[in-house]
Formats: structure tokens, sequence, C-alpha cells
């Protein structure tokens, strides 16, 4: 097909998009009953680039053919029934990308949070880390806008153990909002190696004497690092501690304890923000959404969460084909996320079928094998 060959002007674009809601449903073991509604939620919300429901109704393959105001309710169903559950969505995303069958996770967890009227939304988030941004594979709603608890954590990383097993696992990521001597038993327990920053006010039993990080770290500075092992809660853990460009101590521990990496590993945690960012702000503006309640904000997490995945993927593949610019700062002009997000908009605004057609190939498990190498092809075609 070629991408911008101008001869789909005419096809009808419902008829495209339930094609690809057929190949949707079908990977996913998903009830005909929400049709047309998911891929047509999600394309509408790559274009729209907001979860505002009512602005996506306008960019639906339906829209002119039915009233804006039904095409709303539709969403509004989707988002109320929508079936497909975690487990499914983490083994899409880990087939996605290949990350199944090839290699160890880099896993991150943190909170994002933000407040609609006077509800509160809070999700505690565990994502995989790619190319420097994560990739949520499970999240739970907190019944507060505070800290998660030990259990919350357990549940969570224990969704993603049951289904790829801790062995799958290569580290865990977290800031110093996820310590505690329970929750670190219980990592070590399944033999999960994480790396989590502490405050420098912990106290650490190193060589018979409790002394606070700080202390311990005194000798870190901007350009070096000091490594130590200590103790905290009868657990035997390993230090890095450097001082960051803001001046502050940055000091991370880790239950591996031959590792000379670890602020190295620490930083991946960034991914985490960078995809917080590209949720909201950034991207498709997560904080728009009027949706309260932990099953509706679940479910259109779900949905924001496939789009994303198509788009970051999408980015990757065409930056091996035309790399993203470095500016003089050396940093990436455009985010692997951005970067596919402009192109897939772009393609559905010039010839819906070709863009239908990208997104479908991330999707189709027909492909999971060589899906690389198809988009490969198929962006050949685009900058041919």
């Amino acid at each position: 097909m070629d991408f911008f060959d101008e001869s789909d002007s005419t096809l009808d674009k419902q008829a495209l998009v339930e094609q690809l809601n057929d190949i949707i449903t079908e990977n996913f073991e998903l009830h005909k009953n929400n049709q047309i509604n998911i891929a047509d939620l999600m394309v509408g919300l790559i274009i729209a680039r907001t979860v505002n429901l009512n602005v996506i109704a306008a960019y639906s393959s339906r829209a002119g053919k039915m009233k804006q105001a039904n095409i709303y309710r539709g969403f509004q169903y989707v988002i109320h029934h929508f079936r497909m559950t975690q487990e499914q969505l983490a083994l899409a995303i880990l087939s996605m990308y290949g990350l199944n069958t090839e290699g160890k996770l880099i896993l991150a967890l943190d909170r994002t949070n933000w407040r609609y009227g006077k509800e509160d939304i809070n999700l505690l988030v565990l994502s995989v880390i790619v190319k420097g941004c994560g990739i949520p594979l499970y999240w739970l709603e907190l019944d507060s806008r505070g800290n998660s608890d030990t259990e919350e954590r357990k549940q969570v990383m224990k969704s993603l153990i049951d289904l790829v097993g801790a062995n799958k696992i290569a580290y865990l990521l977290a800031d110093r909002e996820f310590i505690g001597e329970d929750w670190f038993a219980s990592l070590c327990q399944q033999d999960v190696k994480f790396v989590i920053r502490i405050r420098g006010n912990m106290l650490i039993n190193s060589d018979g004497n409790s002394l606070s990080g700080k202390k311990l770290s005194a000798k870190a500075s901007k350009i070096s690092t000091i490594s130590f092992d200590g103790i905290i809660d009868n657990k035997q853990l390993n230090f890095q501690a450097t001082i960051s460009s803001e001046n502050k101590l940055v000091l991370v521990a880790s239950n591996d304890l031959e590792s000379t990496q670890l602020l190295y590993l620490y930083g991946k945690r960034w991914g985490i923000e960078c995809l917080f960012g590209n949720l909201k702000t950034k991207g498709f503006n997560f904080e728009d959404t009027h949706v309260t309640g932990k099953l509706r904000v679940g479910n259109l997490t779900k949905i924001i969460v496939l789009a994303f995945a198509c788009t970051f993927l999408l980015g990757i593949m065409i930056a091996q084909k035309i790399p993203i610019m470095i500016k003089k700062h050396g940093y990436k002009q455009y985010s692997y996320f951005r970067y596919g997000l402009d192109f897939i908009t772009g393609i559905l605004m010039q010839n819906f079928n070709a863009g239908l057609e990208v997104l479908a190939i991330c999707f189709n498990k027909a492909h999971s094998e060589n899906r690389r190498e198809i988009l490969s092809n198929r962006l050949e075609t685009v900058y041919a």
C-alpha cells in the first residue's frame, strides 16, 4: 500500500475502524459488545490529544453520521464496561516490544496524582523501562491522595510476578517514598533485586555503628560517588551516594551486593517521570478527564496506555529510519513518544486507511515475531 495514495479518500472510515477493532478484540479475547467503540476511542484520542470524551467524539469515524451526543454516550459505555484485564494489557505490551521473550525487565514504581473538582485521583503505577521511558504494566488507584502502603505495593508487584515470574525482573527502581522493613523483606524473599533511593537521615548499621546515611555519605560530591555496605532492618544492603546538580544528596540502597552501577541504574527511574509527562501535558492530557471512580479511571487508563504503547513503539521505529535531531544541549529534539505521535497523527489526517494499517501492525499477534521488520517496511514506503 502507498501510504499517501489518495485513492482511499472515499472509503468508509467507520468500516475501517471496525476492521481495526476486530483485530484488537480478537487479540485481547474481548467481547464484541464494544465493537466499534474501542478502536474509535483510541484513534480519536491520538488525533485529539486529550482524554476529554466530548472532544474525542468530534474526531470519531462516525462524526457526521451520528449525533455527537450519541458518540459520546458510546464512549462512556466503553469506559464503564471495558473488559480488558490488566493481565491482558501487560502481556500485549510485553509482546508488542518483544519483552516477553527477550531479556529481563527493568521496572519502576511510582505514583501520579491530580485533582478533578473535589475528587483526588491517585495512581500507583508499575512500569517497564524501555528506551528511557516507562510503559505501564500494572496500576492501582489509591483511596487517598497520600502515599501507598506496603500491601498496595505488594499487590502491584504480585500481579506482575504471577504473570512473568520474579526471575524475569532485572531490577525494581523506586524513590524515597517506597521504603520500609516489610517492603524490603518482601522483595528480598521473592529474589527481586531493587535499587531504591533512601533518605539521608535513615540510620544504617556500618561496622557496628548506627550512623545516618548523610554521615556515611560525607565524602560524596558532584564529581565523585562513594560506595559502602551496611545494614537496615537486619538486611545487608549495598549503598552508593553522590551529590546532584541541585546540591542534594542522592543515596540509593540495593540488595544486589555486587553491583557497582547502582546510581546509573537508579537514573533509569526517570523514565517513569517521562511517562507521566507524556500521559499528561506533553501528550494525552490525562488531567482533562471528567471521569472519576476506580473502575472508570482504570478502564480509561487502559485505553490511554494502549494508545501510548503504539505511538511510543512507532517513534522508536521511525527514529531508526530518520534519527531524531540532537540539539546543542545534548538532548533529543523530540521524545520517541512525541516523534511517534506526530507521525501517526499525520498519517491518519492524510490517509486514514494507512494510519489504521500501521496501528493494526502494532496490535496483531500474527506479526509479533517480525513486527519490527513489517513496521520498518511500511516506514520505508512512507519515506521512499
